[in-house]
Parts: C-alpha cells; sequence; structure tokens
C-alpha cells in the first residue's frame, strides 16, 4: 500500500484521508481546535498584551490526543508584538511542551540565533521542527547541527534553493504547504526532482521521520 503524503503545517482544515495526512495548524485565539491531529501555540503574531489566557487554553487543551505538537510559536522580528512578551510566551511553550513531551514546530523570522539561545537556556527536551525554513544553506546545517529539524514548503518551488534540497539529509526534514493553496503533491515532486530519488522513497522516509518526532501512527 502506498503511504500517504504527509502535510506537516498547514492552515486548512482537511482531516487525514488515505492518501493524505496533514496537520493543520491551531492558534489560540483565532481558531477553534480540531477533532483530528493538529498542532497547537500561541503564535507571535497573535499574543494578547495579557497571555495568561492564552496560556490557560494551551494547557487545558495542549494535553488532548489529537494535539501531536505545540506551536507555531516561536520569534518574529517583523511583527509589532513587544520583543519581551514573544520571549517570555516562546519560554513557557517550551517548557509545556517539555512537561507533556510533544515536540515543537517553530515560528522564526529574523531571530534564529535568539530562537537558538533560548532553546538552550530552556533546556529543550522534545525534537524541534523548524516551519517554512527558507534561509541559506549555512543556517540549515547550524540548526540540524543541533539535532533539530526542517519543514521545507512553498519556497522551494522557486528554484532558489536546489542547493539546500542537495544537501540536506532525507532523515532530518519534512515538507509542508503552510498557508499556501498549492499542492503538497507539487512539493515533494520538485524535491524528489531536485535531490534525484523516487517519489516512493521520499513518502516513505519522511513517513519514517513522522512517526519518529511525533510518535503517532498513521494509517
Amino acid at each position: 500500500m502506498s503511504l500517504p503524503y504527509i502535510n506537516i503545517h498547514t492552515h486548512c482544515t482537511l482531516a487525514p484521508t488515505p492518501q493524505l495526512f496533514p496537520l493543520p495548524n491551531v492558534i489560540i485565539s483565532k481558531n477553534y481546535l480540531f477533532p483530528h491531529p493538529c498542532s497547537l501555540g500561541i503564535h507571535p503574531w497573535y499574543i494578547e498584551e495579557q497571555p495568561t489566557a492564552q496560556l490557560d487554553a494551551l494547557h487545558q487543551y495542549g494535553k488532548k490526543k489529537q494535539v501531536l505538537a505545540i506551536g507555531e510559536c516561536g520569534l518574529d522580528k517583523l511583527c509589532h508584538t513587544a520583543w519581551s512578551l514573544q520571549e517570555m510566551v516562546f519560554r513557557e511553550q517550551i517548557r509545556y511542551a517539555n512537561s507533556i513531551q510533544k515536540p515543537l514546530i517553530i515560528h522564526c523570522v529574523r531571530a534564529y540565533q535568539e530562537c537558538l539561545l533560548i532553546l538552550r537556556e530552556e533546556k529543550v527536551e522534545v525534537p524541534v521542527l523548524f516551519h517554512g525554513f527558507q534561509k541559506k544553506t549555512e543556517l540549515a546545517m547550524q540548526l540540524l547541527n543541533e539535532g533539530y529539524y526542517l519543514s521545507l514548503g512553498p519556497s522551494l518551488l522557486s528554484g532558489n534553493k536546489d542547493e539546500l534540497i542537495q544537501r540536506l539529509p532525507l532523515e532530518k526534514i519534512l515538507l509542508e504547504t503552510d498557508d499556501k493553496s498549492i499542492s503538497i503533491m507539487d512539493i515533494y515532486a520538485y524535491f524528489c526532482r531536485v535531490q534525484k530519488i523516487e517519489l516512493e522513497l521520499l513518502k516513505e522516509q519522511l513517513y519514517q521521520n513522522f512517526t519518529h518526532i511525533f510518535r503517532y501512527p498513521i494509517g
């Protein structure tokens, strides 16, 4: 039986099918919790000035079975949320993920070194996935050397990240559509062309990566 395409980070609300396993992201204060597998977090764009209720919601719903990961959470130097507030809420989500042993999905914009520092200071114990990665190969290697995972998305289709695709170890990546209306199949197909590998090999490896990170059996 052919394995499904895994879309590790999307903002659509589709439920899994035998052909496609999406992991939609639920943003606290913006979305309702889905009844099917999802991630749940406090996005830096949507942190309230008094985030107590958001953190309470995270603790209330984060333990639910369908919540496979905490996030997307992280740091963003281009949003209007106060930096001190972003950092505090990010640290709280790392601690919570550690406490319930669920992986973290990271949103990071122009703040990679700050993210890395906080992850070290908080002694992150769970798998960490930087979603939507589209930076230089050197930064990718730094994140991989820390033991973290990268999720690549629609930006690959521009053709500007072929060197990155060729150098990434398959056991450290996942693929996503994020908020774009593009097919995850197209992203898989492009990745295979650049890496010069068979589609079924990529699907098998990403299936193994997913089950290793999220400890959730598909199918």
